[in-house]
Parts: C-alpha cells; sequence; structure tokens
C-alpha cells in the first residue's frame, strides 16, 4: 500500500501526455488501482485494460509522469 497526501501533474506528462490521458481519467485509475501499484525502482505503475500510468512519490505527494491508452 502506498500513502500521498496529494497528486501532482509532472513536467513531462503535462508537456508530453497531458492531451492523450486527461487528468479527470488519471485521477480516477490512481484512486480505482491504488493497491495495484508496482514499484519499479523509485517509480510506480498502474495499469488497468485502458490505460498505463506511470507515477513518482515525491515528499508525500504522487507525481504523474506518463500516462498512455493501450493499444
Amino acid at each position: 500500500m502506498v500513502y500521498f497526501k496529494s497528486i501532482k501533474k509532472d513536467k513531462h506528462y503535462v508537456e508530453n501526455h497531458e492531451r492523450e490521458v486527461p487528468w479527470s481519467e488519471v485521477v480516477s485509475i490512481i484512486f480505482k488501482s491504488a493497491k495495484n501499484m508496482k514499484k519499479k525502482g523509485t517509480k510506480l505503475e498502474i495499469e488497468d485494460y485502458r490505460y498505463y500510468l506511470l507515477c513518482e512519490l515525491r515528499n508525500n505527494d504522487l507525481y504523474v509522469i506518463n500516462a498512455k491508452r493501450r493499444k
């Protein structure tokens, strides 16, 4: 289980992925899948049948780095 106080957008997400996966969808995915996060080094991966998210926990804030639609 991962604990965080807030969810924030990383600069990379805003510049490259925000148009493909809207912020409201990202937040919804995180809350639905919070128990199923996979740790990959210092990063966290969240996958569901439609999306892939890559996040990082910094100072109790969850930063969304990457968000892609699955094909």
